[in-house]
């Protein structure tokens, strides 16, 4: 358990330079292994292949796995340590905001608790003038509402420090690994995940309305911000904050309810589709469906119904998959390119990677030349459904299946594996209703 003082005094500042640290070594390791790849096994492939050639490019390979892992390995790291960082900011933030009410109320903290001039010693009796009772009763609320500040500071704390030194401990045990796939699959979603996870438990769930809006006010805007961009859904859900911060997280329009359709991806992500799309994949299927459990409303043909060119739906199929792969859906539900393009007709605009949010849509198109998907075609959508506060894109996909994974991690994969990809950001904004 963290203690008052601790938290009081610790340097947030230090764990984020640790992070950025991180980081640095992450993109070092990284670009070593590129260029033990460029610039050693290439060569060796090309002009040495006999036992002795090839034997050493083996060797080349290997190192150059194990530092592509090691860097992986090391964004996990980083990831742990930016979430322990901002947590610790956030419950000092809270701290920092208790004390300044106890400042204001005449109250002073005693071994890490508000006290008061009553604290103790109750007035009680038939003689006690009401004036007493009324400070009193006074003094009672602001005590119980300055260490509801301090407790939960401490909770958030404390959570943040747990999960953090537990995931830490995992990661240091996993040095050497030469498993690139282990390593960016498991190793590293498994520590976006834990630093998602912290981020989500610096949020008071299930605590007194009146407490959780005190907390929210004493946080900074950028804070606020942070935590609106990092986790919806369960901000949303929150009792006792302001309005407008529900109408921002869902949307101002009405049209797209953003909040509800990251909930349907995060709550879907390791489901079957109910579909399958065959040769299309279900990544776009799986965007399509986030988008209709955000409410948005099916735009059909009067002639053509969902076959139309301008269309955006699906309908109840027959149980075939066949046929309903190819009558019960428009193209723009199903493939990648269609969504995208139908989109950005209707109202949609592309956005800047730092405007990114939660709700908006990711489509990787083919720039290189030579692989299975033509230079120019969308082939892959994903949901964003958290913005990290270091700026960390988080998707969620079917096609293959990940929850809250790094879109900078995955997008080195696909460049490196089917060459350079352009990355779009596609903000839903409907205009045919």
């Amino acid at each position: 358990m963290v203690a008052y003082h601790d938290l009081y005094d610790c340097r947030v500042d230090q764990w984020q330079k640790a992070a950025d640290d991180w980081v640095d070594l992450a993109r070092r390791s990284s670009s070593a292994c590129e260029d033990i790849r460029a610039q050693g096994k290439k060569p060796l492939d090309d002009h040495w292949a006999d036992a002795t050639g090839k034997q050493a490019g083996r060797r080349l390979e290997d190192l150059a796995n194990r530092l592509e892992s090691g860097g992986d390995i090391m964004k996990g790291v980083a990831m742990v340590v930016d979430a322990l960082a901002h947590s610790m900011g956030l419950a000092q933030r809270t701290l920092f905001h208790a004390t300044e009410l106890a400042r204001e109320h005449g109250l002073s903290i005693e071994d890490g608790r508000a006290v008061g001039a009553y604290t103790g010693a109750a007035p009680v009796g038939p003689n006690v003038p009401q004036n007493v009772r009324d400070a009193y009763t006074k003094e009672l609320g602001q005590t119980s509402e300055v260490n509801g500040l301090i407790e939960e500071a401490l909770r958030e704390a404390s959570q943040a420090d747990a999960k953090a030194s537990a995931e830490l401990d995992k990661l240091a045990k996993t040095i050497n690994v030469s498993d690139t796939s282990q390593a960016h699959n498991e190793i590293l979603v498994e520590a976006s995940h834990v630093e998602f996870d912290i981020l989500r438990a610096d949020i008071p769930v299930g605590k007194d309305p009146h407490l959780v809006r005190t907390w929210w006010d004493g946080l900074t805007p950028q804070q606020q911000k942070d935590l609106m961009r990092a986790d919806p859904v369960t901000l949303a859900d929150l009792k006792g904050l302001p309005p407008e911060v529900g109408r921002e997280l869902r949307g101002p329009d009405g049209k797209v309810d953003r909040v509800e359709m990251v909930r349907y991806a995060l709550d879907h992500w390791d489901k079957k589709d109910d579909l399958d799309y065959g040769a299309l994949g279900n990544c776009t299927n799986f965007v399509s469906s986030s988008l209709a459990a955000g409410g948005m409303k099916k735009k059909i043909d009067p002639w053509t119904g969902l076959m139309g060119d301008d269309a955006w739906g699906r309908q109840s199929g027959t149980g075939w998959d066949w046929l309903d792969q190819h009558a019960y859906h428009s193209e723009s539900w199903a493939r990648a390119e269609g969504l995208q393009n139908f989109l950005l007709r209707h109202g949609s605009k592309e956005v800047p990677r730092t405007e990114a949010q939660p709700g908006d849509i990711v489509f990787y198109e083919q720039v290189a030349p030579g692989t299975e998907t033509a230079p120019g075609e969308t082939h892959h959508a994903a949901v964003v459904t958290s913005v990290t506060p270091d700026g960390d894109i988080k998707l969620t996909q079917h096609t293959s299946s990940f929850q809250n994974v790094s879109l900078d991690s995955r997008e080195h994969i696909a460049n490196r594996n089917g060459g350079e990809q352009r990355i779009r950001i596609v903000r839903p904004e409907p205009d045919w209703y």
